[in-house]
């Protein structure tokens, strides 16, 4: 269906610029970004993509430009009538049906006319029809010129009319092709009037498709707007002349492009052309690649030459429009050029292992969106001008044809640089398809190379960016296929289909056909309708996330909290007097009528030091019995006449507990816990700040009492065996409660007691469940990230209360607002006569009972149900297997998290990595396996002989042990992974991790514990099934549980190897552990340890493993535990161990402003150097040979270093100072000529006015 053309209106033109605007805005958005010097790859790659991303950004804005200003031409009233001349052309060889159609065609026009054939061959058969039909027949006996001497020679000879009309001899005109053109010449300043040029034949092949699609713009909206700029096209194929314009110029112009050379001369000589927007004629489009080929060809060649040797003469006498348009237009066969830059950046990028270009895929993508949604919108927008309905679309086919044509091109460009002519042949106009072999062979070597760059590239450097640019390079390949298939078969997509399909599925075919074709009308409808404010919102919507992107990575950074685990535990408790028992009746009532599960009981003892047997088993069983877990607050109310003995005792409870005075009573109670030997809550000396308990009684600093005592009670029950026992630390107050904790070594959780006394509150009224806790959660997270029980919590039964409310917010509050609340136990006690001091309240005992236990449910119990312990298969690897030569190694985390890691495991940085890690002594990598970096570091670890431990904790998570399809699924991908790395020659160990209190919070953890041994258990089996000389290492955390955890595996697991994981620079327990591993026969090794900690315990003299190779630097997140800095310097770590003379070394410092830092003020802080035993400024020392780098540290409010920024160098630096400077840090790193290393240097920006918890 032909589309009915009419000018844009008003709001269309508006539209139509705007949306320009936008792509235009979206172009110089994205060169400002992609120019970035940081993001500048290989230097030759680089320029090569600038140069094929700037022509495409050229070529947009050129489309773009003639889009803006469409106009279709009023057709005027007819003055006078014209003497018309109709010329054609015949040359030998052209089928005579397709001659003698056209020139009945011509006889059909209905406005009178002479008809011409200008015949090539003075071929007697169209002679001899030319003079049954009236038809002016002329030849000659040259062809010089080509197509142009033989109309010029007709001109000269016979041809004697007003107006000369030239049509190709496959362009059929319809009878009132002059009817619709001839009344134009009504204004005598018209040179020429130029027609559609249409094809009739579309369907018959899909070269013959492709090459219509490559003009449906051109003839459509491009044309119409280069009516409005007096610039439009001559066509030959059915162009309309004025015969005085011709002749002012000498006749028609010669050439390749002897059309385009025509309106030149004719715009040079001050005519003027006019486009009629309506298809008046039709012809046939090439349709096999060997005439599209020769087609395209001479048009390349031919609008080259014009551009440089025609343009330069003529460009004085163009208008402003016309000096762009024929200086821009011959470009378009540029694309050959750029075609084969765009093949050659993938193809050198993957056979060398660079890259063009290095900055953030996603940024990439947010600044590169809009452009091509500019383009598709703006593209659909301007469609509505195409001449036919049919001809709306993306033109796909013409697209792939286009880069299938890019030698060709290219060619015409060569043979216009070395002044090559070739010959002026008509495009072939009949389908006699012979294959071409010759023309397939550039394509074919492309499609080559590009699929020997991927096997080659990706062999040689497996990295996410080298699978994008295989991506790119397989795309390529596709499509240099496709335009060989076209080369040796002819694809007619109707003639596949009938010749395969019977007419049933046909019918079906056709009908889904018509489907797609009304839905995308209906598409193109709607997105035409909707094409500006979808574009506005495109580019609002990326310029948005792109700068949230980089908000994200500075001033938005997203903080890490501490990690919390999802557990939450419900707990009761709940007794029937005024005693610490509870009655666990009534609390199976209680889950009855509330429809509770309870996951912890809690009860109170005290301390009988002078009853041996006071330890309250039965309880703990009742509670068992219940399926949960005791809770036992331990309060050391210590008798009178224990200590009569002593009449001169003054010390404290707490430190006569800690001096030793009942560690006989301790250590019965630990025996009594390790018998029991299952999980117990141990809540000792609750609310010890607390004055009211006389353990906070003392003349002496009762926090380091405190914390002696607590040291002292939990090593007394730890060497007793009692490692299941739980240990809980509950503060009364906030305030200063930092300075009673132990240490997370010696805790296990905090408890908080959290009770609304509502009209016994000092203000005589409910606080509310946040006004209660924000404090503590205010001040934990600067000393602890220990999992947090409100271990006494409820609120007043009282009628003046709503109890049920104040519940009711304090669980939305909770859950929405405190992750780190892990455990809630319900003080559901009636019998609390704890009254607050100077409240007046009638009852005997507070009550604390409530309904509306169920608003703290969880969804899943934490606890799962305890069961006995289960048989267990063993593993036992006897004898253990031991490393072939002494560790000396470093784990490498670079690339982890590879989507948002700075660190690309590419080839070059794996060679350079491993060759310096061997010329420093290093000889294993620990390596986190299952990353997509995989391939690389088994390649190069084994090419620059470095030991391989291969570790596959990342290929099971913890949350996944429940799920026992996952788990076996998991097992079968380590199992096929140990498969492939037996060819490994350079593995030294496989690895795995065992779970920590990050993965489950006790008691959970036990039970996990279990079941990962048992799972280990068969995987360690398989593996040896299948490898038996692999050392198997399970990694645990160093730390006081250390000896009872692997006491614990070895009841079911042996490895070969412990490997020992030092996390706190604590070493304290390290040599227990040797000796502990030494009388049971162990091989333990450390397997990670901070650089610093390296020359500590003699561990260099070991087998080692270093914590990590080099500083991380993610999206949200750095680390500083490498050898190496970001930069891939060596920092002064390393010295330790190269084992280099550290002495004599000059020592660095950042000297603060010794002010109040003020938001917005600019601060200078500068370097100091130690020099000749005085601190002096760096700028005044006489000391050449040294660089100063300044950068800026981002942190949260739990301290972890988000982001880096880079300020500059110099001796010292000035700066803005930030809003929140309290949460930026400086670092000062500095190279000196004379030595290898970095040295680091870390302050906070300002100087707190009182000291900070630690």
């Amino acid at each position: 269906m032909r589309n009915k053309i009419q000018e844009p209106t008003k709001n269309e033109n508006m539209v139509i610029k705007f949306l320009i605007l936008l792509g235009i805005f979206s172009i110089l958005n994205f060169l400002f970004f992609f120019l970035r010097p940081e993001f500048h790859g290989n230097t030759f790659l680089f320029v090569l993509l600038a140069i094929s991303l700037f022509y495409g950004m050229i070529k947009k804005l050129y489309l773009w430009y003639n889009y803006s200003n469409i106009s279709v031409p009023q057709e005027p009233i007819k003055t006078r009538e014209f003497s018309v001349d109709v010329l054609t052309t015949y040359f030998p060889g052209e089928p005579y049906q397709m001659t003698i159609t056209t020139l009945e065609a011509i006889l059909n026009i209905s406005y009178p006319h002479e008809t011409f054939l200008c015949d090539e061959a003075d071929d007697p058969y169209l002679k001899e029809f030319c003079q049954k039909h009236g038809i002016h027949h002329i030849t000659r006996d040259n062809r010089i010129d080509a197509k142009a001497g033989n109309i010029n020679n007709a001109l000269n000879k016979i041809a004697r009319g007003e107006i000369t009309v030239i049509l190709d001899p496959d362009h059929i005109p319809d009878p009132d092709f002059l009817d619709r053109t001839i009344p134009y010449f009504s204004d005598p300043k018209i040179g020429f009037v130029q027609t559609v040029q249409g094809y009739y034949n579309t369907k018959e092949t899909l070269v013959a498709r492709g090459a219509a699609e490559q003009t449906f713009q051109f003839y459509g909206p491009m044309m119409m707007t280069l009516n409005s700029y007096g610039a439009v096209n001559a066509i030959g194929a059915n162009c309309v002349f004025r015969r005085e314009a011709l002749d002012s110029i000498g006749g028609h112009a010669p050439g390749l492009c002897e059309d385009m050379h025509t309106a030149m001369k004719l715009y040079a000589k001050g005519w003027k052309g006019v486009y009629v927007p309506k298809i008046l004629a039709q012809g046939l489009a090439p349709s096999n690649l060997t005439s599209y080929f020769k087609q395209q060809l001479k048009w390349a060649r031919g609008t080259f030459d014009l551009l440089f040797k025609v343009y330069p003469k003529l460009f004085n006498k163009f208008t402003t429009r016309q000096k762009i348009h024929f200086g821009v237009l011959p470009l378009h066969y540029l694309s050959g050029l750029i075609c084969l830059i765009n093949f050659i950046i993938p193809i050198i990028s993957l056979l060398f292992s660079i890259t063009p270009w290095k900055g953030n895929v996603i940024d990439f993508a947010l600044v590169i969106l809009p452009v091509i949604m500019s383009s598709i919108l703006i593209r659909t927008y301007i469609q509505k001008w195409v001449i036919e309905r049919k001809e709306r679309g993306f033109h796909i086919m013409g697209g792939l044809l286009e880069i299938n044509t890019w030698w060709i091109y290219l060619l015409g460009f060569f043979y216009t640089l070395i002044d090559k002519n070739i010959p002026y042949l008509p495009t072939p106009k009949e389908n006699e398809f012979a294959t071409n072999l010759k023309i397939i062979i550039p394509n074919f070597v492309i499609a080559l190379l590009s699929l020997l760059a991927i096997v080659i590239g990706l062999s040689r450097d497996f990295t996410p960016f080298m699978i994008v640019m295989s991506g790119f390079a397989l795309f390529n390949a596709i499509i240099m296929i496709l335009g060989i298939y076209l080369t040796v078969k002819v694809t007619n997509e109707n003639n596949i289909l009938k010749e395969n399909l019977n007419k049933k599925v046909l019918t079906e075919l056709n009908k889904i056909r018509f489907s797609f074709l009304r839905a995308g009308n209906s598409i193109f409808g709607l997105s035409r309708f909707l094409a500006l404010p979808l574009l506005l919102i495109m580019v609002s919507v990326s310029l948005g996330l792109k700068q949230k992107n980089d908000q994200a990575k500075w001033d938005d950074i997203s903080s890490r909290p501490p990690e919390f685990s999802n557990e939450f535990y419900l707990g009761i408790y709940h007794p029937d007097r005024d005693t610490g028992t509870v009655a666990i009746q009534e609390i199976r009532d209680i889950e009855q009528r509330q429809e509770v599960n309870f996951d912890i009981i809690s009860f109170y003892i005290g301390w009988d030091i002078s009853n041996k047997n006071h330890f309250p088993v039965e309880q703990l069983e009742a509670i068992q019995n219940e399926k949960a877990v005791p809770m036992i607050t331990w309060e050391p109310w210590i008798k009178i006449d224990s200590t009569i003995a002593d009449k001169k005792e003054t010390r404290s409870i707490l430190k006569q507990i800690s001096s030793g005075k009942f560690d006989d009573y301790i250590r019965y109670f630990g025996q009594e816990l390790a018998r029991y030997d299952k999980p117990v809550f141990l809540r000792f000396a609750h609310e010890f700040d607390n004055p009211q308990y006389p353990w906070s009684r003392t003349k002496g600093k009762l926090n380091e009492e405190f914390k002696a005592a607590w040291k002292h009670i939990f090593n007394l029950i730890k060497q007793q065996g009692a490692h299941k026992t739980i240990f809980v630390w509950n503060p009364w107050k906030s305030e200063d409660m930092h300075k009673f904790y132990p240490g997370d070594d010696y805790v296990d959780w905090v408890g908080i007691t959290l009770l609304n006394y509502g009209i016994l509150n000092q203000r005589g009224k409910n606080i509310p469940f946040r006004q209660l806790y924000q404090p503590f959660h205010d001040k934990l997270y600067w000393f602890t990230s220990k999992p947090v029980m409100l271990a006494e919590f409820g609120s007043i039964k009282y009628p003046e209360v709503d109890q049920s409310e104040w519940l009711k917010e304090a669980s939305y509050t909770l859950r929405k607002g405190f992750s780190e609340i892990s455990a809630v136990v319900f003080f559901n006690s009636a019998y609390d006569n704890n009254i607050p001091a100077g409240k007046i309240y009638l009852d005997k005992y507070i009550d604390w009972t409530t309904d509306s236990i169920s608003l703290f449910q969880p969804e899943k119990s934490a606890i799962e149900p305890i069961k006995e312990k289960d048989s267990l298969s063993s593993f036992r690897s006897s004898p253990a297997i031991s490393f072939k030569k002494p560790i000396k190694g470093v784990r490498y985390r670079k690339g982890i998290r590879w989507k948002d890691n700075y660190h690309v495991l590419s080839r070059k940085n794996l060679l350079r990595d491993f060759r310096l890690m061997q010329e420093n002594g290093i000889n294993t990598i620990l390596y986190p396996g299952g990353n997509v970096y995989d391939h690389n570091i088994l390649k190069y670890s084994e090419q620059e002989d470095i030991g391989l431990i291969y570790d596959f904790s990342r290929f099971y998570l913890a949350d996944q042990l429940e799920d026992s399809a996952k788990m076996e699924e998991t097992k079968q991908e380590i199992l096929e992974k140990i498969s492939e790395l037996n060819e490994q020659p350079n593995i030294t160990g496989f690895s795995f991790s065992f779970l920590t209190e990050s993965d489950f919070l006790k008691p959970l953890l036990f039970q996990k514990c279990k079941k990962l041994l048992a799972w280990f258990t068969e995987v360690f089996t398989e593996i040896r099934r299948i490898n038996e000389n692999t050392p198997l290492i399970l990694n645990v955390e160093l730390n006081k549980d250390t000896n009872s955890l692997i006491g614990e595996i070895e009841k079911t697991l042996s490895p070969d190897y412990y490997g020992l994981e030092i996390t706190n620079h604590d070493l304290s327990t390290l040599k227990q552990i040797r000796q502990f591993a030494e009388e049971n026969d162990l091989q333990t090794f450390v397997s990670s340890i901070p650089p610093i900690d390296y020359s500590k315990q003699g561990i260099e003299k070991n087998s080692f493993i270093l914590e990590n190779w080099q500083d991380e630097r993610y999206s949200n997140g750095l680390s500083f535990n490498g050898l190496l800095d970001f930069e891939g310097r060596k920092k002064q770590v390393f010295k330790k161990f190269d084992d280099e003379d550290i002495k004599n070394e000059n020592a660095f410092r950042i000297l603060k402003p010794a002010i109040p830092l003020l938001e917005g003020n600019k601060e200078t802080f500068h370097a100091l150097i130690y020099y000749n035993n005085n601190w002096s400024f760096s700028k005044d020392v006489d000391y050449d040979g040294i660089q100063f780098e300044w950068s800026l540290i981002k942190t949260d409010e739990y301290g972890n270093d988000l982001a880096l920024k880079k300020l500059g160098k110099g001796p010292f630096i000035r700066i803005t100072i930030p809003g929140d400077y309290q949460n930026y840090k400086l670092l000062l790193s500095v190279i000196r000529e004379d030595s290898n290393y970095v040295e680091q240097s870390f302050t906070s920006l300002h100087t707190p006015l009182k000291k900070e918890l630690n």
